[in-house]
């Protein structure tokens, strides 16, 4: 018998202590636990969390398809694009010269509702897929089974151990996009 995932907010040292929509990505991709993975691309990595953390306990669990879907859009070229749509779906005034973090942290905070995060998120996924090359449903696919294996993110574990090993001295960063 598989156990489904239950998401949390925040970030998590380990995976006993919870794990957040990204973690659980870093995982699937074969990364490092890290709630910044290399396979998803920055702003959307903000965006999803933005969203975990805002979504209700309910709203998590519907979350968990969309992080196979999030591997492979490393390379869109999708940043202002995704930034313009959460200001657009949000409704907010944004300042030019803010930092894209910020801004997608705040439209974010700006929507309420388990369906309508959810529905952006899903929304800012698309939009990475067709603007990326090469990220499609089978390369999200490959990820999850495996495919991308010895990759990790920068700064993360300084190579030591496996995701989740808490005696290979590996700790997860804490910078979420809104903890300024």
């Amino acid at each position: 018998m598989s156990r489904v995932p239950v998401l949390t907010k925040g970030w998590h040292r380990t995976p006993a202590e919870g794990c957040c929509l990204l973690e659980l990505t870093s995982v699937l991709a074969g990364e490092v636990w890290s709630d910044r993975p290399a396979c998803v691309h920055p702003v959307l990595a903000c965006v999803a969390r933005c969203v975990n953390d805002q979504s209700t306990t309910d709203g998590r669990r519907k979350l968990l398809p969309l992080a196979v879907k999030m591997i492979g859009t490393d390379k869109a070229p999708a940043a202002e694009e995704l930034v313009a749509h959460c200001v657009r779906r949000s409704g907010i005034t944004a300042r030019r010269w803010w930092p894209r973090g910020l801004v997608v942290a705040r439209a974010v905070r700006a929507m309420s509702g388990d369906e309508v995060l959810r529905r952006l998120l899903g929304e800012c996924v698309a939009i990475c897929r067709e603007a990326g090359d090469g990220t499609g449903d089978e390369q999200a696919a490959r990820g999850a089974a495996g495919g991308r294996r010895g990759r990790r993110a920068a700064g993360h574990a300084r190579g030591r151990g496996t995701a989740g090993d808490p005696g290979a001295g590996q700790v997860a960063r804490r910078d979420h996009a809104y903890a300024w």
